[in-house]
């Protein structure tokens, strides 16, 4: 009997401590979504670069192209995010403008003004940068300003 008490006591405690380690979205903390605004990411994107971030808004532009992408406005202001839908393509279309929509993606960083890094000597150095806040880095250390786009890899949404 008090062998039987240990080992479900003990299947209590894992079951438990593998629960206290996730979060309310079910993920494991090192999947961690982080609820921010669109503000809060263009004022420092590279604080967000390569995070799983959610951002609620209303679509104000799909591509009528491949519908591959689609812009989201932040409430209350000017501010826009481009989301690229990936696996979603073709969910949504010119129909879906106006829409309210939760966004939970990756947050994709890159600096393209490349160029004007190489054309300082970056690329003679045999050196290529890891990640945008590295080649961020390199740029303010040679006095050059980095133009940073940044855009939501989609991996689910949600509509209202």
């Amino acid at each position: 009997m008090l062998k039987n008490t240990i080992s479900v006591l003990a299947t209590v405690i894992i079951f438990a401590s593998c629960s206290s380690h996730r979060q309310e979205n079910g993920r494991m903390d090192s999947g961690q979504i982080i609820e921010t605004s669109i503000a809060d990411i263009l004022s420092d994107p590279l604080e967000y670069d390569s995070k799983e971030v959610k951002i609620e808004g209303v679509i104000t532009h799909v591509c009528r192209h491949g519908g591959d992408k689609m812009r989201v406005l932040q409430d209350d202001s000017d501010l826009t995010i481009q989301i690229l839908l990936g696996n979603f393509t073709g969910q949504f279309d010119t129909g879906s403008e106006g829409m309210r929509v939760m966004v939970t993606g990756t947050l994709v960083t890159e600096v393209t003004n490349m160029d004007e890094l190489e054309a300082h000597g970056h690329e003679g150095e045999g050196h290529d940068c890891e990640d945008t806040r590295q080649a961020v880095e390199v740029m303010k250390a040679r006095g050059l300003d980095a133009n940073i786009r940044t855009h939501i890899a989609l991996n689910h949404y949600e509509t209202r």
